[in-house]
């Protein structure tokens, strides 16, 4: 019964709303995105979700009004200050915490509130909400999976403060073992010839071949050669992996582990929500990698609305459009007041499109889910 009350709290009232409050006034969006310049790829994207979205829902009198940051702190600001002179009901945006930090102490910015794409979970202005997949609700889908063992874990990751933020909420779920930072991209084959011990394991292995070879034993000798057609024969001390890095960085990171004889068959490789990054599917030592994300189902079906529209795939933060949109109309559609502020959606859980989530103070907390890969496909993880 809980599931069919949060849907009806969240989308079929924005359905019945009109009737009810026929004289509502309109609900005025002002999107502050990055049209254009370094990050206009992922601006246009929520303005394309943004649109989708309003559009079916043809019957509520939504109007967004989008202003460009031109990706760049100066232009978030002229963004904010031609927005405000619409008197516009709620901002959603911007995509960067820098564009937030550039607006963030403009006179009269307390007046306004945002839906933010951020994950931050600190430092919050206090008319911010952040609706992006957040490291607690990350850390709590991955919470049972990594309490199920109790052995130590070693932690791979670019050195920022993402990761050693990351690895603090970790070493509150599981000991870490051993830890390696790398400082750039070119840096990932050192950090992990070093966390796999290569050297002295291929020394060892070569000693040993060395050994049988010196005994002039017909056996021996042969054992020699089946050896040589390996690089080690001695494991890691080791059996899990945590590595929080994305795209091309966890796939070079991963494929090193495997280069120097350490993979998904001896070891469980564990990261963070990748939105279902289908790249990922095409690294063989990618396999049975784990991962906490939002339900696959709801993000094919989305995936598929956007791409019958633009043409092209969802990529990442864009889909949380389709919840963002919804909860605004609802709320602003069923209260009596012509305002809205961050208490009206406070210590409320709601079913989305792309899953359940629970807002609190200055975030949202979603309810995910683990997956992994298998075979060339997304797999979800069956909870034990």
């Amino acid at each position: 019964m809980k599931a069919i009350k949060y849907i009806l709290i969240f989308y079929l009232v924005v359905f019945f709303t009109v009737s009810a409050h026929a004289k509502k006034d309109k609900l005025r969006i002002g999107a502050i995105l990055p049209l254009t310049g370094k990050y206009s790829d992922i601006g246009v994207r929520v303005m394309n979700t943004i649109q989708l979205t309003i559009f079916e829902l043809d019957n509520l009198d939504i109007e967004i009004y989008p202003y460009d940051t031109k990706s760049s702190k100066g232009g978030a600001k002229d963004a904010y200050l031609k927005a405000r002179e619409k008197n516009l009901n709620i901002f959603i945006g911007p995509i960067t915490s820098e564009s937030l930090e550039e607006i963030k102490n403009l006179k009269d910015f307390q007046n306004s509130f945002f839906f933010s794409f951020s994950n931050k979970e600190t430092k919050i202005p206090s008319n911010v909400l952040n609706f992006g997949v957040n490291l607690s609700s990350e850390i709590k889908a991955l919470d049972g999976f990594l309490k199920k063992r109790s052995d130590k874990i070693v932690y791979f990751a670019k050195e920022n403060q993402f990761s050693k933020l990351t690895l603090e909420r970790l070493k509150s779920k599981v000991k870490i073992k051993k830890k390696y930072f790398y400082r750039n991209f070119n840096e990932i084959k050192l950090r992990s010839l070093q966390a796999t011990n290569f050297n002295y394991r291929n020394k060892k292995h070569l000693d040993q071949i060395k050994r049988l070879k010196a005994t002039g034993d017909e056996g021996d000798a042969n054992y020699a050669k089946e050896l040589e057609k390996h690089d080690t024969r001695e494991g890691v001390n080791y059996r899990r992996v945590f590595i929080p890095n994305y795209n091309n960085e966890l796939i070079a990171s991963i494929s090193f582990f495997d280069f120097y004889d350490v993979n998904y068959k001896t070891v469980q490789f564990i990261t963070l929500n990748q939105w279902f990054n289908k790249n990922l599917l095409l690294e063989p030592s990618l396999e049975n990698i784990i991962f906490p994300s939002i339900d696959l189902n709801a993000f094919d079906k989305l995936n598929k609305k956007y791409k019958k529209v633009y043409g092209n795939n969802i990529e990442n933060i864009e889909i949380l459009a389709f919840d963002i949109i919804p909860l605004i109309a609802s709320t602003w559609f069923n209260k009596k007041e012509n305002y809205l502020k961050i208490e009206d959606f406070q210590k409320s859980t709601f079913k989305g499109e792309i899953g359940k989530f629970k807002i609190e103070k200055n975030k949202v907390n979603h309810e995910l889910q683990l997956y992994k890969i298998k075979k060339g496909k997304f797999i979800k993880v069956t909870k034990t």
